[in-house]
């Protein structure tokens, strides 16, 4: 029975329907959900601190607008001089554009009731700059301007929201995504870096500290310049050890490869080492590139560093790319990273950096993939037609390998034109892979993958296409079929169409609100509306939130704390996360050399943050009332 003296609006949708009914009495034995939910910690699912000088100087060129991407690379462009540029054209567009949109936005936020940024003047610099000054740094530097950055968002805004404001402890934690890019060419295939390093003698080795860097350069041959130097280079055989070799030595390794190619190898069907030999030359990179390059282990080193500085603040997610461990002897190695004795919350993955989800060419995947479903590890994955795809990326519809079967070539009679982004990065590609199944190496037990624990990030973005792939995501999580399939709203959300689109997106499909995940994707935020309004952390956080608050205010508090904990199911493994932070700082030598080891009361106060962290999402219980 309806009283007309219980109607009230319900309180997660301002502009929702009016309750028809409200009970006085609960005590009638049915089953009802009570919400104790108190909103204590924000997770950010979905953030970088890496440096842009991770990325080998061939993909730096490949980027942005097509004409500057194609002068960039015909010049052979240094990285000087790119990041010159950048920051050239950054201040040419500010002296241009800023003097008008400095009074459209004073103007706007006298009519706004947005909170304003307190550390922002008159005058903004453009995005551009921001850009190129962030992929400048190193990724310790990085993630100190981040911590920074966040502390003011956390502080000056969210301390003062109405949702929090009453909290008695707030926690602003971030997802970090590494980024493994040493092989994103077609020659990865084959345990090729992109990059190769040389050392002068063992000790540079153990302290990764090359001398300089070769490159598999296809139809043009370099002569190494001659000098007193001891280079290393990468072993022929079928594993990744490295021997001493001198000058002369490879001079005469550089003749070799002309006539021969370069020796690769990869997995046959058995799992056999076979060598290839890549018709391309052994070509040494600039000194000032040697200088400048931060390489995959340097990234690791400072992305570690941070995480133990500032510990439980940052989350890593270890990138896994198959290229790199399917020539190991002891491949399953990398699931030590997010094991017992690991500080990462799970595996993030780039497969436009030139791999499929599910690839024949690296018979690795299926026991990855097994693992992670058995012990419920988190995966990540870049989902939008655009992003920091493979430098190479056309020549993959033309490229064969020995492992290729009937399933490749019918890919093939598609057109040329969008075969890499369809079979190697779109939700399609990934279904492919959750439909799918393997038997465990050791023959035990046949793992169905469709429990996989899979995000496609940024819900497919805002294209034309990437509309079209939100669609897909949206269909594969409507089935039913995939529990553990999620999206998130990283960096899409700077984009003001793709707002708008996701505001009926939501309404029409409801159920999804359980499957999405914020994230900023801080500091590609830059990019967006390149390059006159890129998003700052504080833009994209306030303007998240309001703009979700403005239609469903159950969505934020969903997208931040709830969704996350079941994604990356903080509960169970923050506490570990934690001690093993602990651990390193007390033990790792690199750190030490750093970092003091922490007293008593920092490791108590480390357990005492895990443990909220652990406990804050246990509101969301269903009782039963007692008849």
């Amino acid at each position: 029975m309806t009283d007309a003296s219980h109607k009230r609006i319900e309180q997660n949708d301002p502009k929702g329907k009016v309750l028809q009914h409200v009970k006085p009495d609960m005590m009638c034995g049915e089953i009802h959900t009570i919400s104790m939910y108190q909103p204590t910690v924000i997770v950010d699912s979905h953030m970088h601190i890496q440096s842009g000088r991770c990325a080998p100087l061939q993909f730096v060129r490949d980027q942005g607008p097509g004409p500057v991407a194609m002068l960039q690379t015909a010049t052979c462009a240094s990285r000087g001089w790119i990041e010159g540029s950048g920051l050239t054209l950054g201040a040419i567009f500010t002296a241009l554009f800023e003097p008008v949109w400095a009074p459209v936005r004073a103007v706007s936020q006298l009519f706004d009731n947005s909170p304003h940024n307190p550390d922002e003047g008159i005058l903004l610099a453009s995005p551009l700059i921001d850009l190129v000054a962030q992929q400048k740094k190193k990724t310790i530097e990085v993630a100190e301007g981040f911590i920074l950055e966040r502390e003011k968002v956390l502080t000056n805004y969210f301390m003062e929201e109405a949702l929090y404001k009453d909290a008695p402890h707030l926690i602003f934690t971030s997802v970090v995504m590494t980024m493994d890019m040493e092989y994103c060419h077609i020659d990865g295939y084959f345990g090729l870096k992109v990059y190769n390093p040389l050392y002068k003698n063992r000790e540079d080795i153990e302290a990764n500290k090359p001398c300089a860097y070769w490159t598999p350069q296809h139809g043009e041959w370099v002569k190494a310049p001659r000098d007193n130097s001891v280079y290393v280079r990468r072993d022929k055989q079928a594993n990744t050890s490295e021997k001493h070799m001198t000058p002369e030595e490879f001079d005469t390794y550089q003749e070799e490869a002309q006539i021969e190619g370069i020796t690769g190898s990869y997995l046959d069907d058995k799992g056999n080492a076979r060598e290839v030999k890549i018709v391309a030359a052994p070509v040494l990179m600039p000194d000032a590139e040697t200088a400048l390059y931060e390489n995959w282990m340097k990234q690791l080193q400072y992305t570690e560093l941070a995480v133990v500085k500032y510990p439980l603040k940052l989350l890593p997610m270890y990138h896994f790319d198959p290229r790199r461990w399917h020539l190991e002897k002891n491949a399953t190695e990398v699931l030590d990273k997010v094991g017992d004795r690991g500080i990462y919350l799970g595996f993030k993955m780039y497969t436009a950096q030139g791999h499929r989800p599910w690839d024949p060419r690296l018979p690795i995947l299926k026991d990855f993939y097994a693992k992670c479903c058995l012990r419920g590890i988190p995966i990540l994955n870049h989902c939008t037609p655009k992003g920091a795809a493979a430098y190479e990326r056309d020549e993959y519809f033309g490229f064969e390998h020995p492992l290729d079967g009937e399933n490749d070539r019918k890919q093939k009679q598609d057109k040329r034109s969008g075969y890499f982004s369809r079979h190697f990065v779109s939700p399609q590609a990934w279904k492919e892979l959750l439909d799918g199944g393997a038997e465990l190496v050791d023959g035990r037990m046949h793992v169905s993958f469709k429990n996989l624990y899979l995000c496609l990030a940024h819900f497919g973005g805002p294209t034309d296409l990437g509309m079209e792939w939100n669609r897909q995501i949206i269909e594969m999580i409507e089935s039913g079929e995939y529990p553990n399939l999620y999206t998130d709203i990283s960096s899409s959300f700077a984009d003001s169409g793709f707002r708008k689109h996701f505001k009926a997106i939501i309404r029409k499909h409801p159920k999804i609100k359980d499957r999405i995940l914020f994230g900023t994707d801080w500091y590609m935020t830059f990019v967006y509306s390149f390059p006159f309004v890129g998003k700052n952390l504080w833009d994209y956080c306030t303007e998240t939130k309001k703009f979700l608050d403005d239609f469903d205010t159950s969505l934020w508090p969903a997208f931040t704390m709830y969704n996350p904990y079941r994604f990356y199911q903080l509960d169970k493994r923050i506490e570990r996360i934690a001690e093993n932070i602990i651990e390193m700082r007390a033990k790792d030598e690199r750190i030490r050399e750093v970092l003091e080891p922490f007293i008593r009361d920092d490791i108590e106060t480390i357990r005492k943050e895990a443990a909220w962290i652990k406990a804050a999402n246990q509101g969301h219980v269903i009782y039963k009332e007692t008849p």
